[in-house]
């Protein structure tokens, strides 16, 4: 009878073991272990805006390189389901931030969505950061901008 539960234990233990080797959710990212931030929320509406991004860990690391892919902006936080517009990735030489360009035709609040691979992690994260676009930034206060008041249109 020993023997035989012997054979049984080992038997569970590989079981045990092999349903933990090839357990999928283990190393999986969550979309809460990371933040996706702008550096500026507020952006002037043009052709090839730039649009630079942060990535933090929760232990306020910056990731490095992070692949993104799927990137595309739209008007959803306003309500406008379609209509959505291709983001292209650019160019940075900062640690830890990630620049992107895009149309943004439009005034209003306009969402960066994307799919981002982080290194060391086995799924994708789907994340969306979300911009303001206005037609002209306002001047810093107490420029000379500022405080001008605003030309008069002349008389003909």
């Amino acid at each position: 009878m020993r023997p035989q539960r012997r054979l049984i234990w080992r038997i569970a233990c590989l079981a045990a073991l092999a349903v933990l080797a090839l357990w999928p959710a283990a190393g999986q990212a969550a979309p809460t272990d990371y933040r996706f931030e702008p550096i500026a929320s507020v952006v002037v509406r043009g052709v090839a805006v730039p649009l630079q991004v942060r990535v933090w860990r929760l232990d306020n690391r910056l990731v490095p390189q992070v692949q993104f892919s799927n990137l595309q902006v739209d008007l959803s936080p306003e309500g406008q389901i379609g209509g959505a517009l291709p983001a292209f990735f650019a160019p940075s030489l900062d640690y830890g931030i990630y620049s992107f360009r895009a149309d943004l035709p439009t005034d209003g609040t306009w969402a960066l969505r994307f799919t981002a691979k982080i290194p060391g992690e086995v799924q994708p994260i789907a994340g969306s950061i979300i911009f303001k676009v206005v037609g002209r930034l306002a001047p810093p206060p107490g420029t000379a901008a500022a405080s001008q008041p605003p030309a008069q249109p002349r008389p003909r």
